[in-house]
């Protein structure tokens, strides 16, 4: 099973690995589990389903390396010893909490961009030789 504290013992795999050094990662998962316990604060409910046997470090370093390397979801299940669907959802929901805990720059801040887009049409490269085993004659179009 993959841990972050493991990645994290050589720092320059670790980044290499996530794109963010370890002490990032450390700042980034503490917001995130205030983020997670806010919530369930807020949202109590007497049971919470079954324990899964791993943690929010975990979850955020799975978020981190399909962020990165963008592997299937089955190879990361089975790298974090969970189904290819907990996976997706656990990325998911770490996902939708990043931005509320990371600063991100406006959009609307920004100066707009042109940008010149040629939508001319070009002609389709067909073989100049040996075309008739590609085409019969026959025209299919309109009757």
């Amino acid at each position: 099973m993959v841990s972050a504290l493991k990645l994290g013992e050589n720092p320059v795999i670790f980044q290499r690995t996530t794109g963010i050094n370890y002490t990032t990662f450390q700042v980034i998962l503490m917001k995130l589990a205030g983020a997670v316990a806010a919530f369930k604060a807020a949202h109590p409910l007497s049971k919470r389903g079954r324990k899964t046997g791993h943690d929010l470090s975990q979850d955020l370093l799975l978020t981190l390396l399909y962020m990165r390397q963008y592997p299937t979801f089955l190879s990361l299940g089975q790298a974090f010893s969970m189904s290819e669907s907990y996976a997706y959802k656990r990325y998911c929901y770490v996902r939708q909490l990043l931005p509320q805990l990371l600063p991100m720059p406006a959009l609307d801040s920004r100066p707009a961009n042109k940008v010149a887009v040629d939508v001319s049409e070009q002609p389709i490269e067909r073989p100049v030789k040996g075309q008739k085993q590609y085409y019969s004659g026959k025209k299919k179009g309109i009757r």
